[in-house]
């Protein structure tokens, strides 16, 4: 998956999320238990922004892979703890939330079919070479030619399309950028 795939889906999982787990509240825009879906948008493509230029560029000729150390559990699971001690201490849910969604990144890049890399290091230290490659050249082929690829991307294009209509319709689009309300 690339990026709308990433950003819309995680975004739909997130306000699908917040409608049933508040469905019974009228949410105010300054509500605290309202989510911040700047984070979301972050936390949705975090893993890739911080593996994709460590691991295909700058040590590309050291792990041969761009998928390591943020597309594992351990920092999915490093981050949600972090999140949860912040909410206990402080009330702010943020951290917890940035961990979600980049958890939701690992389900949707599959990460089950590679467990040398989700369960890093518990089947050892170094992380297995892919054939990395002219990736973005792949991927415009897996685009044009993979309807699983395509098909996902072009849903989570719908979703975040539907999301920026509206936020214009209703001039909201300060709202967002100051709180991240949707």
């Amino acid at each position: 998956m690339i990026f709308f795939g990433h950003l819309g889906i995680t975004t739909g999982v997130i306000k699908i999320y917040e409608k049933i787990a508040h469905k019974d509240i009228d949410i105010d825009i300054d509500s605290e238990v309202s989510i911040d879906y700047r984070v979301v948008l972050v936390g949705s493509i975090l893993p890739d922004i911080i593996d994709k230029p460590i691991g295909a560029y700058i040590f590309r000729n050291t792990f041969h892979n761009s998928r390591i150390f943020a597309h594992t559990l351990l920092f999915s699971v490093l981050i949600m703890l972090i999140g949860l001690y912040i909410l206990y201490k402080h009330k702010k849910s943020n951290i917890l939330l940035l961990g979600t969604c980049t958890s939701i990144h690992l389900i949707l890049d599959s990460m089950w079919l590679y467990p040398e890399i989700l369960f890093w290091p518990y089947f050892g230290w170094r992380f297995p070479v892919r054939p990395e490659g002219n990736w973005v050249q792949s991927d415009i082929i897996r685009l044009a030619t993979d309807p699983s690829y395509y098909l996902s991307e072009l849903i989570g294009f719908m979703i975040i399309a539907y999301y920026f209509v509206r936020l214009i319709k209703n001039r909201q689009i300060n709202t967002f950028l100051k709180n991240g309300k949707l």
